[in-house]
C-alpha cells in the first residue's frame, strides 16, 4: 500500500515559472488593456527625452514601442525567446530603427554586452507567484547592479506581496493526493509493479498546478473579466484572514536585496478550514500600483481555524521545493 506523499520529491518537475511565451500569450496579456494602460501612466512618468532605455524580457515589444513614444531616445530589448515577433511588430509600426533588439537570456549578459549605463529599465520580468518571482526580483537587484546610470529608475520599482488564508475547496491539495495514492495502489496490485516515482512526480505536478487556477476567458488567447489585476473567480472559495504583508523590494532605494522572510504571521477572522495560501503580488511606480496579481499554495495538511487564530506561515525549503505550505496555530 502507498501512503500519500507528504512531501513528494520534484523529481525534474518545474516550477510554474519557466514560461515559455507564445503568440497566444502575448494576445492574451496585450488584450489586458488596463494593464497596458497602467504601464503607460508609469513609463510616462519614469522616461524623459533622452534617456536609454533597456526593456529586460521585452516579449511582444510593447514596452519598448510605449518608451519611445514617451520620449526615449534609445531602447535596447532584450528576450530569449519571440524576438522575430517584436522585431516584425517594430517594423509594422514604423519603430524598427529605433530599436536594437537582442536574443538572449538577459541574466546571461554583461556589461560587454549591453554597453551602458541605462537611465531605465523596463523589468516586468514576473510570473505572478512569489514563489518563482523572489529570484526574478533578485536578478533585478543585479540588473540594475550591471547596466545603471547613477539616477536609474525601475518600472516597475516596487514590488509587494500579501498572504490571504482561505477555505478554497477546490485547492484541498491533501485530498486529492490522497485519492492519487489510492489510484497508484490500485494500479500496482493490478500491473504486479512498483510506480513509487511515477506517484512523487505527479504529486508535485498537482501542487505547482494548483499555483494558477484557469484565469483566462472562454479561450486561451482570452484575458479573465477582472479589471486591474489576475482575480481568481471565488466561486465556493472563503478568505478566513485579512491580507498580512509578506515583503516588499524597492528597487530604486535598496541596493541590496533581502528576499522574502522565513515566516509570516497570519491573523484569522473568519471560521473555517484553511485549505491554501493566497498571494497577492502588487506592482507598483512609485505611488501608481500598475497591477494585481493573485496565485495560491495549498496547505501541506488543511487547518481547521476560528476568528482570533494566529498562524505562523513558514516558507521554507520545502514550500520553495513543492509550493505546498507548511501552516501551525501558535499557541
Amino acid at each position: 500500500m502507498i501512503n500519500t506523499p507528504q512531501t513528494p520529491d520534484t523529481l525534474g518537475v518545474k516550477p510554474p515559472g519557466d514560461v515559455v511565451f507564445s503568440a497566444t500569450m502575448h494576445l492574451r496579456l496585450l488584450l489586458r488593456v488596463d494593464r497596458t494602460q497602467g504601464i503607460r501612466h508609469a513609463l510616462r512618468s519614469a522616461i524623459r527625452p533622452g534617456t536609454r532605455v533597456l526593456d529586460a524580457g521585452c516579449g511582444s515589444g510593447l514596452l519598448s514601442f510605449l518608451a519611445l513614444e514617451a520620449g526615449a531616445s534609445e531602447v535596447v530589448a532584450v528576450d530569449r525567446d519571440n524576438i522575430d515577433l517584436a522585431r516584425a511588430l517594430a517594423g509594422a509600426n514604423g519603430m524598427a530603427d529605433r530599436i536594437r533588439f537582442i536574443e538572449a537570456d538577459i541574466t546571461r549578459l554583461g556589461p560587454a554586452d549591453l554597453p551602458g549605463p541605462f537611465d531605465a529599465i523596463l523589468a516586468f520580468v514576473y510570473t505572478n507567484h512569489m514563489l518563482v518571482d523572489e529570484a526574478r526580483s533578485r536578478a533585478v537587484t543585479v540588473l540594475r547592479r550591471q547596466f545603471a546610470a547613477a539616477a536609474c529608475v525601475t518600472v516597475p520599482n516596487r514590488v509587494r506581496y500579501w498572504a490571504i488564508a482561505c477555505d478554497w475547496p477546490e485547492l484541498d491539495a491533501a485530498t486529492e493526493l490522497a485519492d492519487l495514492a489510492a489510484a497508484v495502489a490500485d494500479m500496482e496490485g493490478r500491473y504486479g509493479l512498483k510506480f513509487g516515482p511515477l506517484l512523487e512526480a505527479a504529486a508535485a505536478e498537482i501542487l505547482f498546478d494548483r499555483a494558477r487556477p484557469p484565469i483566462h476567458g472562454e479561450h486561451k488567447w482570452q484575458p479573465s473579466s477582472a479589471n486591474g489585476g489576475y482575480r481568481h473567480p471565488r466561486g465556493t472559495g472563503r478568505l478566513l484572514s485579512d491580507r498580512a504583508l509578506v515583503a516588499e523590494f524597492r528597487y530604486d532605494e535598496d541596493p541590496a536585496f533581502a528576499g522574502l522572510p522565513d515566516r509570516v504571521p497570519v491573523e484569522i477572522h473568519a471560521p473555517g478550514i484553511a485549505t491554501a495560501m493566497m498571494w497577492v503580488q502588487e506592482l507598483w511606480f512609485d505611488d501608481h500600483l500598475i497591477w494585481t496579481a493573485e496565485a495560491f499554495s495549498p496547505l501541506a495538511a488543511p487547518l481547521a481555524t476560528r476568528p482570533g487564530d494566529r498562524l505562523d506561515v513558514r516558507l521554507d525549503a520545502h514550500w520553495r521545493a513543492t509550493n505546498a505550505v507548511s501552516v501551525s496555530r501558535e499557541i
